[in-house]
């Protein structure tokens, strides 16, 4: 199956849903940064909170690596 026919069965599929989750789902990725500070964290413990907003400091300020660095970071450790 080509780009195009993936493009198109993705649309009829999202078109024709009533999948809430689905949904959800891909527009949180197409939109990550939409979604991110949306999660209530007010019944998490204090530090915790306040960790999680540091990162999200860190995450929107470009202070990270990709999933795809990390695992060759990994795999330097795993073989050094």
């Amino acid at each position: 199956m080509n780009i195009t026919d993936k493009k198109k069965e993705i649309i009829h599929v999202l078109q024709s849903t009533n999948n809430k989750q689905l949904i959800e789902d891909v527009y949180e990725l197409l939109h990550p940064d939409d979604t991110i500070e949306y999660i209530n964290i007010n019944n998490l413990p204090q530090e915790l909170q306040h960790k999680i907003n540091r990162a999200l400091v860190d995450y929107k300020s470009g202070n990270y690596i990709s999933h795809e660095q990390m695992k060759e970071k990994v795999k330097e450790w795993l073989t050094s």
